[in-house]
């Protein structure tokens, strides 16, 4: 239990780091061959490959939305110790998530989802995004002016 408790602190540090654009902080603890699979509210998302390459991607993403406020609504892990199985082995950490973020040009969006973050000892290997639709705005809203599809990230943990 005080291992959970651990780890649970460590997520919500991690997600912080995100709302306050960290990306350096961020990326320590992504492997050298990690995958993200981002999604987004249309339900395309992309597979990016490799943590530069993720690095590249979050700091394009914090450079479009440069203020988000993550709201942790749960934390759960798949092994029964969690803090053991990330320092010590592989674990699955799962969160549901709020999210409040506001462009560049000061339209604000707002979503629910889900992050699945895969990791081997300290690192993510892989993470995958997921995003409620309920309550999203119309397409045309979520398109930007220049016809490319707007977009949401996760964070990155740190642990």
């Amino acid at each position: 239990m005080i291992g959970a408790m651990i780890v649970k602190g460590m997520v919500r540090s991690a997600y912080e780091m995100v709302n306050r654009g960290e990306v350096d902080s961020m990326m320590a603890s992504w492997a050298d061959d990690a995958v993200y699979d981002s999604a987004s509210e249309l339900g395309v998302g992309v597979t990016i490959k490799g943590r530069k390459a993720i690095e590249e991607w979050h700091r394009k993403y914090f450079e479009e939305f440069p203020k988000r406020k993550f709201t942790l609504n749960s934390i759960c892990f798949q092994e029964t110790l969690p803090f053991l199985s990330i320092l010590l082995g592989t674990s699955v950490i799962m969160v549901d998530w709020s999210l409040t973020e506001t462009n560049k040009e000061g339209k604000e969006f707002r979503y629910k989802g889900g992050s699945v973050f895969h990791m081997k000892r300290r690192k993510a290997v892989y993470v995958a995004d997921y995003i409620s639709m309920v309550g999203l705005p119309k397409l045309s809203t979520l398109t930007r002016p220049d016809g490319k599809v707007v977009r949401v990230g996760t964070p990155i943990i740190n642990l």
